[in-house]
């Protein structure tokens, strides 16, 4: 083979890029002596979530830690005039006496802290009298209490201003008023009978909902009687009472079900039921809203606002000051506790007095830094009261949940910061006569409102979020090399909070972080989206869901459709179905009712033109003037990314046209949300008739896709992509990409595999990459709660028509048991428990005799839908072969379809491909199935092939290859995939893709324009008999497949096929893995105290406190390893490099190699410093091993061959296995469960594939002599053939695991990686796989480090003791 004509083959997966390089006969290459093909494997892209709250959290206790040092300036002049040394003595409060660097012994603040603390038990006493008492106070006094209001000054979830601000600041009648109209735009459904709240009894509700002389529990109860609006039908009040019933839990602080309150469809119900008092509530609010859309977030806004106001209202009563509410749960807390201590020493049962003291423990200090919430601390305390005088009146106290409360919880998040300052102003203006400086007016006069005083800023002032970070992009970059920053200065110098609007130029701040904030559009990569609710957004998302919509089985006219448009979507929010009919009967020309579908809701249109008739309201006629189309869609841009009212305001102010009026109505609206497509794309792009896709979906029936698609966009988009894609790197251009960290991964793997083929084949460019994409599974797939919803809904709707009432039984058997709705299970009752071809009862209870039939033979398409399939007998499925059920006059499809159409339970194409005939396709149809067939439009493909494309240019064709025809050819030929047994599935995979994009290219020259991307050719495919394009090579009477035009042999089937089976069974591929260094938390936070330091390996929470009287975190995070020979043992030892020592090591290796060399040392150091304890004297004394660095860098991961084991490094502890296993072709047959069944397989076989399991592992794979993995699985061989087939359970309970799902297990830990497993069936203690070396893992001085290019072809061997 010429080097200079190859193809390559990728199957992309998020954590795999499998290859194949082969030549144009679709042999292997060969390069250095080894077939090239192989896979690389790495950790897939993580999100930045977890780090963004770490910097948000740094960020937070920083900026805190700035205003306490503004709040020390402002007072150390008058604090030294009497105590000189306060302030140093307040700092060395919290160094232990034991220190050896404590100055100040004794009382820190005062010459007697005990009288100070005798008269003020907690700082809130002291705020109260500062604020009550009418004389001069201590300055030392006045600071503490100061700095207690400054560091813990409350939330700003409130805009009212000091001197508007009531602790009853919610309005529950408006924001009723307003969830009533969010309800009707989320609870919508045949009969329009959406939930809503009771607003003509709102006063009484609020009034019952803020008293505190209630339970949370009794105040739930009665307010559900009164919160629904009342309806007539019971079906549908019964309906709002589950609704009520969650509203009135949440709103209350009680686990909610939030799913049932904003109408969400979802199969893990678990995630969407919390209280919004757990500590992690906002977390999950924050995972919550990114999967509602408008309405629901800001109904779930509401609801936490209504929360916060009840919560408050129990923490401080209206008509308290909080130092007033905190000294009122000081006081009751201590009545509470002399309480508790009588029944303590009232309580004969010992071990209930011990329960009672532990509870209360763990209530105020905690257990293992976890103290007992108020909920778990009553249910304790409750378990061992025993009967006494007392009892009694601690129960009532229990259940009135008002027993030794709490001046500091979790709750506490409630307190808005404006409480805090009101205190914080009534102590300057009791004590500014005595001390005038407390009274300095705010030196920013523009915000004397908000902050009269200039210590009040160190409340009210808060950074905007919109400026960041106070340091600029360009001095981040220098000082730490970091580059998230984006603030914009007007003038260098200190930041304030009283001189920001001097130093910080907040518009361009601002602007900045728009750019920053917007995402990327999915087709144009260096495009900003529009806001979900843009003008324009709004308009594509409602004509694509009227475009895909059919009325009586028909596309709506374009006439029509704008009519509708109009004066429906244009003069209402809420479209449904029954408005629709009626508006379709009364005004175009329907005689009946029609019937609709096409949409993704059965009830309604998702879609709607809300934010339109928002702006009208304000602006009428002038919502339509072209002119100001751009100034409408940069108002909604900024109401969407600035919730800061302000800025909003100063932004308005750009659009000179508008007037007061209209930018005060303006400044109320918010919108939430990204889109996924520009302005640019939808308006922006135009075809050789100067028409944009906005324009098209408007003025034609086809929806967005089928015009993305056409020849001119298609083309018109990858132009605008090249040029943004030429002289831009992989990383600038993935930066602006808008796809997950999981395909940014996966695109930087796949170009280094590329560039790693092309260095092995001399430089050149390959002729053909083919490219394939593996879809991760769903986190949470909903594909079956929505399947079982559906079918639900249109029985119920159906009910007279449905003759067997057994299906309806069944299929309600099937919910309360929540079963899972299998493809077999969904078409029996879709097809009303009835063969679709006969009309014949098809018996439930033997359904695993029935088949599944491709309506539309795979021969003609290969088309896997449910629109595609049905349930028959198998005697109908074999006698029907290759041919359509129209073909067949005994069937009776068109009258039994017909009648499943009519009552909604298939769809019109499932309708249509019944009664289709082949024969009498037209070409426009004919196009269609060709565009299903050979069009792949998955993101990370097209991002892949645009790069590619621009890489290599004219040089390589990019083929697209669709996921299915790998699937297609696997299933054909016998190609067994199970990913658990290697890693060499990825490959073959790759190989396939290779095969295909290669054959796709010769067979069918005149569809290139199909799969070849760049390529925009019109095509002729209306000659077309087959549109299932591998259907030559499954024909197993064509031997030889030739092109029609040259006669050159596309394809000789026994050769093919064999070509197939010997890739298929190599022993040996070239397997990579991504060698990596880790980041993130450097250790777990929970800080643990001195007394666990001897049971516990901690670590210092600062270099100079002793972990002996501070104690320290744990769990160690290493970033990554180091290999050292240790001189005495003349061993070598892999030893962990901690993340906190890597910013020391990069500023030594700034310095040269010496300088790494030795920091480095001194990091590993600790681990050989061996502790001694003389038993006479008790002397502890510490010796030093001596030991010499030999690798400074080792990388996880990396591989490592000694002697006869090959594994790689997990960690400085754990082995990974990197051999892969490889079994027979009868083995893999045995554990695919679907050939298992076809050829009969039996128990035994199962026992022998378990044998050769052991043969491959006693042969190959002594790294499992650690922990006695392979004599244990000698030893449970017996125990292994006494299991069943498959696992048996008790309904959900699994009672014993069977032979195929150990086989899995035991597969899963031998395989080439971290996993392990538990084989509790064969009654291993430790899970397989688990290689540990708890000491550290020795190498012998023969051991190699193997480093490896991405493809493997390359490798650098080294042995230690070269080193």
């Amino acid at each position: 083979m010429e080097n200079n004509r190859y193809n390559v083959g990728l199957d992309i997966g998020t954590s795999s890029i499998g290859f194949a390089v082969t030549d144009e006969q679709d042999e292997l290459v060969q390069v250095k002596g080894k077939n090239y093909i192989g896979v690389r494997l790495f950790k897939e892209g993580q999100t930045a979530s977890e780090r963004r709250s770490f910097r948000t959290t740094r960020r937070r206790l920083k900026r805190r830690k700035w205003r306490l040092g503004l709040l020390e300036e402002i007072f150390a002049p008058y604090l030294a005039q009497g105590d000189p040394y306060f302030l140093a003595r307040m700092k060395e409060s919290n160094i232990s006496p034991r220190d050896e660097r404590k100055k100040y012994y004794g009382s820190l603040l005062f010459s007697d802290d005990t009288v100070f603390y005798d008269k003020y038990p907690t700082v809130y006493h002291l705020r109260h009298a500062l604020m009550t008492e009418d004389r001069k106070f201590d300055i030392r006094e006045i600071y503490l209490a100061v700095h207690h209001i400054i560091k813990y000054r409350g939330n700003f979830l409130i805009n009212t201003l000091i001197n508007e601000f009531s602790s009853k600041a919610v309005d529950f009648k408006k924001d009723a008023d307003i969830l009533n109209d969010l309800f009707e735009q989320f609870y919508i459904s045949d009969i329009n009978d959406s939930f809503q709240l009771n607003t003509a009894d709102m006063n009484e509700i609020s009034e019952l909902l803020l008293d505190n002389s209630k339970t949370r529990l009794d105040r739930q109860r009665e307010s559900l009687k009164k919160l629904a609006k009342k309806v007539d039908d019971i079906s549908v009040a019964k309906k709002h009472q589950k609704i009520a019933t969650e509203f009135s839990k949440a709103i209350l602080g009680n686990k909610a079900k939030f799913d049932v309150i904003l109408n969400v469809t979802t199969d893990s119900s678990n995630d969407w039921s919390f209280k919004l008092e757990d500590e992690d509530a906002d977390e999950k609010i924050v995972v919550l809203l990114e999967e509602l859309n408008t309405p629901q977030q800001e109904a779930l806004n509401i609801i936490h606002q209504w929360y916060s106001q009840i919560s408050l209202n129990g923490i401080v009563p209206d008509g308290k000051s909080i130092s007033e509410a905190m000294i009122s749960s000081y006081e009751l807390h201590k009545e509470h506790l002399a309480l508790l201590k009588q029944q303590i020493n009232n309580t004969k049962d010992k071990k209930k007095a011990h329960g009672l003291h532990e509870a209360y423990n763990e209530y105020v200090h905690g257990n293992n830094n976890k103290k007992l919430n108020q909920a778990d601390f009553y249910s304790k305390v409750k378990q061992n009261l025993e009967s006494s005088l007392i009892t009694d009146e601690i129960l009532e106290l229990i259940n009135a949940e008002n027993f030794m409360p709490k001046q500091r919880t979790s709750a506490n998040g409630v307190i808005p910061h404006q409480l805090h300052q009101q205190e914080l102003d009534r102590i300057i203006q009791n004590q500014a006569k005595y001390y005038p400086f407390l009274a300095e007016t705010n030196p920013n006069e523009k915000r004397s409102k908000v902050a009269k005083y200039k210590l009040d800023e160190l409340v009210a002032f808060r950074v905007p979020y919109y400026v960041g970070p106070l340091i600029t992009a360009t001095d981040q970059k220098k000082t730490s090399g970091k580059e998230f920053a984006w603030m914009v200065r007007k003038q260098p110098g200190r930041i304030t909070p009283w001189n920001f609007d001097e130093k910080v130029n907040k518009m361009e701040s601002a602007n900045t972080f728009i750019r920053r904030m917007t995402t990327k559009d999915s087709y144009l990569i260096a495009e900003d989206v529009l806001p979900d609710e843009s003008l324009l957004y709004q308009k594509f998302k409602v004509l694509n869901e009227l475009n895909n919509l059919r009325a009586d089985g028909r596309k709506l006219k374009v006439s029509v459709k704008q009519k509708v448009f109009k004066e429906l979507f244009q003069q209402q929010k809420t479209i449904t179905i029954v408005k629709l009919q009626n508006y379709l009967k009364a005004e175009c020309s329907f005689l009946t009712t029609p019937e609709i579908s096409g949409l993704s809701k059965p009830e309604h249109f998702v879609s709607s033109l809300a934010t339109y008739i928002d702006l009208k309201k304000i602006f009428g006629e002038d919502i339509d003037n072209p002119a100001r189309q751009n100034d409408f869609e940069r108002m909604i841009e900024w109401a969407t990314i600035f919730e800061d009212k302000n800025i909003y305001s100063e932004k308005l102010n750009e659009i000179k046209w508008l007037n007061d009026r209209q930018k005060k109505e303006l400044k109320n609206k918010n919108y939430h949300g990204w889109g996924k497509l520009s302005a640019k794309l939808l308006k922006g792009l135009r075809d050789s008739d100067e028409c944009s896709i906005i324009e098209h979906m408007w003025n034609t029936q086809q929806n967005f896709m089928q015009v993305q698609a056409e020849e001119d966009f298609a083309q018109r988009i990858q132009e605008e992509n090249n040029q943004h894609l030429k002289g831009n790197t992989l990383e600038e251009v993935l930066a602006d990409a808008y796809t997950s960290p999981q395909n940014k991964k996966a695109i930087r793997q796949v170009v280094k595999v590329i560039e790693d083929i092309q260095k092995a084949m001399g430089g050149i460019a390959p002729q053909k990459i083919s490219i394939e994409f593996t879809r991760a599974p769903e986190e949470k797939p909903r594909r079956s709660v929505e399947r079982q919803q559906q079918i639900e809904k249109i029985y119920k709707s159906v009910a007279n028509e449905v003759e067997n009432a057994g299906v309806k039984d069944e299929l309600q058997r099937f919910s309360d048991r929540k079963q899972t709705l299998t493809d077999k299970y969904f078409l029996y009752f879709t097809q009303l428990g009835k063969d679709m071809y006969t009309g014949k009862s098809i018996n439930i209870d033997q359904i695993g005799n029935y088949q599944i039939d491709h309506i539309l033979p795979q021969a003609f398409i290969k088309d896997d839908s449910l629109d595609n399939r049905v349930l028959v007998s198998a005697a109908v499925n074999n006698g029907k072969s290759d041919n359509v059920p129209t073909k067949n006059d005994r069937y009776k499809v068109r009258e039994h379809g017909q009648r499943l159409y009519d009552q909604g339970l298939i769809s019109k194409r499932k309708f249509n491909n019944l009664i289709t005939d082949p024969d009498s396709i037209n070409k426009f149809t004919a196009r269609g199935f060709v565009k299903r067939q050979l069009v792949e439009t998955s993101q990370v493909i097209r991002l892949v092939a645009e790069f590619l494309y621009n890489k290599y240019q004219s040089k390589s064709e990019i083929i697209e290859v669709r996921a299915k025809m790998n699937s297609q050819l696997r299933k054909d030929f016998g190609l067994i995939k199970n990913r658990n047994v290697n890693d060499y599935h990825h490959a073959l995979d790759a190989y396939l893709t290779t095969f295909i994009g290669n054959y796709l290219y010769r067979r069918y020259p005149k569809l290139r324009a199909y799969f070849t991307y760049g390529c925009f050719k019109k095509v002729d495919d209306s000659q077309l008999k087959y549109f299932n394009f591998l259907h030559d090579i499954e024909d197993d009477k064509k031997k030889i497949i030739k092109d029609n035009d040259t006669g050159e042999i596309l394809w000789h089937r026994d050769e093919g096929i064999a070509r197939f089976k010997r890739i298929y069974n190599f022993k040996y591929m070239l397997v990579t893995h991504e060698v990596l260094t880790r980041q993130g938390a450097m250790f777990k936070q929970t800080v643990y105290s001195a007394a666990v330091a001897g049971s516990k390996k901690l670590i210092p929470v600062k270099e100079d406190r002793p972990i002996d009287i501070y104690g320290g975190y744990t769990n160690n995070n290493d970033a990554f390893l180091a290999i050292v020979k240790v001189t005495k043992k003349k061993q070598y030892m892999v030893v962990g490099i901690p993340q906190r020592a890597v910013v020391k090591l990069n500023d030594a290796a700034k310095q040269g190699s010496k300088a790494y060399q030795k920091v480095l040392y001194n990091v590993i150091k600790p681990q050989f410093i061996k502790k001694k304890k003389d038993r006479k004297t008790g002397k502890i004394t510490q010796k030093l091993e001596n030991f010499e660095i030999v690798v400074s860098k080792t990388l996880y991961r990396q591989l490592i061959i000694d002697g006869d084991q090959k594994y790689m490094l997990g960690s400085s502890a754990y082995k990974y296995n990197a051999k892969q296993l490889v079994l027979s072709e009868y083995a893999l047959e045995v554990l695919d469960r679907s050939i298992f069944e076809k050829k009969e397989y039996t128990t035994v076989d199962l026992d022998n594939v378990y044998d050769e399991i052991l043969a491959q592992v006693d042969k190959y794979f002594s790294l499992y002599d650690k922990n006695k993995f392979r004599q244990k699985l000698h030893e449970s061989r017996k125990i292994f053939t006494e299991l069943p087939i498959n696992n048996l359970f008790s309904g959900t309970k699994l009672l014993k695991s069977g032979k195929r799902e150990t086989l899995n297990e035991i597969l899963e830990g031998l395989h080439a990686n971290a996993t392990k497993k538990d084989l509790k069936s064969l009654k291993f203690s430790t899970p397989l796989g688990m290689i540990q070396y708890p000491s550290g893992i020795i190498l012998s001085e023969n051991a190699i480090l193997c480093y490896q290019s991405p493809t493997g072809i390359f490798e650098r061997r080294v042995t230690l003791k070269d080193l």
